[in-house]
């Protein structure tokens, strides 16, 4: 009926070369697993007009087909390309079933397809000593939904065979390897392979252009470093810039606004930061981290909407009811951070459920929650002999001797009670900024030193 259609338009079957259900010609190893309709390239039409005549791209004509490679340059004749897929279908495409009717030996480098009107027949031979194996077989239709059954949504195309279990996925580029796509995520090698069958342990199979499973359900990434000293976790958006130093992970339904505003950015800087996402947001993922800011950025704090400023970047998760914020160094785990803000763990984790009860999820290089409104804070000892109370902005000196609690005032009110100057408040509150701009209303800074 489709071939009927295009002859309908006046088309000739000449111009047209062959096409059907089932390709008549060699197929190519890295073409999409879901493909429906075939067209049988006799070298009649250029790659614009394969793609013009089955109402499709170039571009999916492409991704369909990733072999074409850029600007078509690869198309070859004598090979079946794929032209229309059912992203309904299980990958693998169609189920079938075979019977073997025939077998015998060769050592010819040919492959080559015969059809009959009810059933195709496959032959293959291979290019060293091989049985060669006819089968027929019979097409029916089944389908599926692009989820995975685990509540993920799917995106396609895909490796050729995933895990049921994935919940995050990754955009295999051009000339990528197993190597840089699990260095890219966090994962080993092994697991790549285990999660995504169809690569083989030798990582023959990886599809460019294709989505690889890079994680599954109940797994722990490992924070990954794109070569900036910090650490990127994963899963990430399809494309962030390389001097990202802050990141966010994007919940279901929210859009590039919501994300933007939750980070004290521009939408505008975030599809910089995540080019991949677009200028109409369309490529926002949920469930991946978005970059956020990057190296050299100054984030404008956010109100959570409940009168304190909120500094970026954030831990993952923290409490609405946050009154302090502390910046977690490299290396620093839980004990520390509570410790460095006269908290227990307990609060630490309670306050930032992100983190998890082991951990495992602080984040460097993030601010933290370490105090919530009504909260009093138990005064730590820097080692100087004077106790400093919390909270405080991160970098005091470490020499403080007297302390002033901000409740509403302005950072000259604070120069002018003490009789100290910019230079020096700045000095011995570095976070503050040296035009105080950045001064937390609610927190301790240091007026005095010894």
């Amino acid at each position: 009926m489709r071939s009927g259609l295009i002859l309908g338009l006046g088309l000739t079957a000449a111009n047209l070369a062959a096409a059907d259900i089932e390709p008549r010609m060699p197929t190519l190893p890295d073409q999409h697993p879901q493909c429906v309709y075939w067209y049988d390239n006799n070298g009649f039409l250029t790659c614009e007009g394969v793609a013009s005549n089955n109402w499709i791209s170039v571009d999916e004509f492409r991704q369909y087909n990733p072999s074409i490679g850029p600007g078509c340059t690869n198309l070859q004749k004598g090979f079946s390309y794929c032209v229309e897929i059912d992203t309904t279908l299980p990958i693998g495409g169609p189920t079938t079933t075979s019977t073997t009717s025939s077998s015998s030996t060769s050592t010819s480098t040919t492959s080559t397809k015969s059809t009959t009107s009810s059933s195709t027949t496959l032959t293959t031979i291979t290019t060293k000593p091989t049985t060669t194996t006819t089968s027929t077989k019979t097409t029916s239709s089944s389908t599926t939904t692009t989820k995975a059954g685990n509540g993920i949504t799917t995106p396609t195309p895909l490796q050729r065979e995933i895990v049921d279990n994935c919940d995050a996925f990754y955009m295999v580029k051009e000339n990528e390897t197993c190597d840089t796509v699990a260095a890219a995520n966090g994962i080993t090698v092994a697991q790549l392979a285990q999660w995504n069958p169809s690569i083989g342990s030798t990582c023959s199979g990886l599809w460019a252009n294709a989505y690889a499973c890079v994680s599954i359900i109940g797994h722990t990434p490992t924070p990954v470093s794109p070569g900036n000293g910090i650490q990127t976790p994963s899963p990430l958006q399809k494309e962030i810039v390389s001097n990202c130093d802050a990141f966010y992970m994007v919940k279901q339904s929210e859009n590039c606004d919501a994300v933007a505003k939750a980070n004290g950015i521009t939408v505008a800087q975030l599809a910089q930061w995540n080019p991949s996402v677009g200028s109409n947001c369309a490529g926002l993922w949920a469930n991946a981290y978005a970059c956020v800011s990057i190296i050299g950025h100054t984030p404008t704090p956010v109100n959570p909407g409940n009168g304190i400023q909120t500094p970026t970047p954030l831990q993952n998760e923290i409490v609405s009811n946050c009154d302090a914020f502390y910046m977690v160094k490299q290396n620093e785990n839980c004990d520390a951070v509570a410790k460095a803000n006269g908290i227990t763990v307990a609060q630490l984790t309670q306050w930032n459920p992100s983190v998890g009860s082991n951990c495992a999820g602080l984040w460097a290089n993030a601010y933290a929650c370490v105090s919530i409104i009504g909260h009093t804070p138990t005064p730590v000892n820097p080692g100087n002999g004077i106790q400093t109370p919390t909270p405080i902005q991160d970098g005091m000196t470490k020499s403080c001797k007297t302390f002033h609690f901000v409740s509403g005032q302005t950072c000259q009110s604070v120069l002018d009670k003490y009789k100290i100057t910019m230079a020096n408040f700045y000095k011995w509150n570095p976070a503050v900024g040296n035009n105080c701009q950045n001064m937390w209303d609610k927190t301790y800074v240091c007026v005095a030193v010894l």
